[in-house]
Order: C-alpha cells, then structure tokens, then sequence
C-alpha cells in the first residue's frame, strides 16, 4: 500500500518556472490526506516559490526544496544539508572569472542571493519562479549563512557550458545535477531528493516500497530508485523514463494526476 507520494514540479507537474497549476491537484491532495498518504512536493525550487504554487494545501503537505537539501514541513525545518564555505565560494570564483556567459546565485533555507538584479536570471527567478531572491555584491561576503545550492545559469546549454572546466573541477566533490537546460545544481556529497526522501521515510516510518514517486530529469533519477512505485512522465528524459518503472502521460496532459486519481 501506497503511503507517501513523492514528486518532482517542474517539467513533472508543470512547466518550468510557472506558478500555473490544475488545481485538481489540490482536490487530490486532500482526498489522499483524508486516507492517511503523505504528499511531498521535492524540487529544486526555492521554498517561497513551492509555498506558493501549492497554497491551498501549504499546511498539509511536506516541502523538499534547493535540489533536496532541505526539509520541511510547511514551515517548519526539519532538515539542512549544507556546503562546505569554501567549496561553494570557489565555484563562485571559477564561474565569475572564467564562464563569462554563465550567471549564477546560492540558496540558504531562508532565501536565495544573486549579484545583479537586472540579469535574466534574477528576473525569472523573481517573476517567473517568484523565489525570495535577494541582490547582494559579491555572495562570497555573506555571513553566517548556511548555503545549500550553488546553482549555474545559462539561457539554454548549461549542462555544455559546465562539461569543458567546471564539471571536472568539482564532479568529485559536490553532487551535480542537471536540472533542464539552463540549470547545473550543485549540492553537498550525500545530499540531494534522494537523500531527502529517504530521510522522511525514515523521519515517518515509511518504507520505501510504500513510497511512490514521480520525475522528469536526470536529478530526479536516485529518488525514483527510493521508490517501490515509480513514474518518469512522458516528456521525461530517455534516461529517466528507463530508470522508472512505469512512464505516464505528460506534463501538459496532467499525467502524474491521472496517476494519483487512479490511487484514489
């Protein structure tokens, strides 16, 4: 029996950097609360933006946010895997002198910070996404911050921007992701949605065959391995649509709700 529902938002429920949703789900999401299934929403959204997209449920749902280093339940933290100081700045430095066509911006369990408000980036994450991401200088001169994500940035070639320096340089010493086309996400060793959802089976008492979980993209790949019921919807990577074990409907046709009505 299925007890705790686990999903990935963007590219698996909607489309990258919307707050525009099916407000079914909500509907599903009470009715699988009423039978005692967990809902969590895990992504590498900034938590302010998964709040909003999921509103009229914020209070009864889980959050998994920054690429899976932190957890909550609505407000409350209940879990932080935060970088090494000196890891995330020197990808800082690397990014700022020698990837001149990439942006980037760090996350904390409180907000998000960036150099330039007037960038592309920093208005799709404020616009688009609605993060709570704020401008600062240089990021490297903030204090007493935990830093979780160090994100790189590019219109649409990220991940082939990253391959020729800044993949070999830090592959071994952070987990990468590719997150779409313009996102490389960089989070601590042993930290990310997967190591996220194993901590809330554990923190609820779930095992993972009562666990379900769905995704699109290759960050997506190790929390559906900690799942006994897993989807890759159908505009997922041929990657992830391999490591699943069913394939779904997708975004656009509401494919992972299709599922959850079935469950009910």
């Amino acid at each position: 029996m299925i007890k705790m529902i686990v999903t990935d938002i963007d590219g698996t429920l909607v489309k990258d950097g919307t707050l525009s949703i099916n407000q079914e789900y909500m509907t599903v999401i009470e009715k699988l609360r009423e039978k005692g299934i967990v809902f969590v929403a895990c992504s590498g959204r900034q938590f302010t933006s998964e709040r909003q997209l999921f509103a009229p449920v914020k209070d009864m749902i889980y959050f998994v946010s920054d690429g899976g280093t932190v957890a909550r339940k609505d407000k409350e933290i209940l879990k932080v895997w935060p970088l090494a100081d000196e890891i995330w700045k020197n990808m800082r430095q690397m990014v700022h002198t020698k990837m001149p066509e990439c942006d980037y911006f760090v996350c904390t369990p409180e907000c998000c910070y960036a150099e330039n408000e007037n960038s592309p980036m920093f208005r799709w994450l404020r616009d688009s996404y609605k993060c709570d991401i704020r401008e600062i200088p240089d990021v490297t001169k903030l204090d007493g911050k935990q830093v979780t994500k160090f994100s790189v940035y590019h219109t649409d070639r990220c991940e082939e921007m990253c391959e020729p320096l800044f993949t070999p340089a830090w592959k071994d010493k952070v987990v990468m992701a590719a997150a779409g086309k313009e996102w490389m996400d960089c989070t601590p060793l042993g930290a990310d949605k997967s190591t996220a959802v194993e901590f809330l089976q554990v923190y609820l008492g779930i095992l993972p065959e009562e666990t379900c979980a769905f995704g699109d993209n290759i960050n997506d790949i190790a929390m559906l391995e900690k799942a006994g019921m897993s989807y890759a919807v159908g505009n997922a990577r041929e990657e992830v649509q391999a490591a699943a074990k069913e394939v779904c409907p997708p975004y656009w046709e509401d494919g992972v709700l299709q599922v959850l009505k079935k469950m009910l």
